[in-house]
């Protein structure tokens, strides 16, 4: 738990994360993404259903 729990929660979770909102909204704005075409659909099905290989992404300016 990186803000902590309870009566002792960080003070500054709140804005940490409405930043991060803000930031990752720019990137995403900013940017184009999409599979490489090397991809291949294999998912592995553990306690999470997760890729087996790596997710590689192409990203590109707008």
């Amino acid at each position: 738990m990186p803000f902590g729990l309870g009566p002792r929660i960080c003070v500054g979770q709140h804005l940490a994360i409405t930043e991060l909102k803000v930031i990752l909204s720019l990137i995403l704005s900013k940017f184009c993404f999409s599979l490489s075409p090397a991809y291949q659909h294999s998912p592995a099905y553990n306690l999470l259903t997760e890729p087996e290989h790596d997710v590689i992404l192409r990203m590109r300016s707008l």
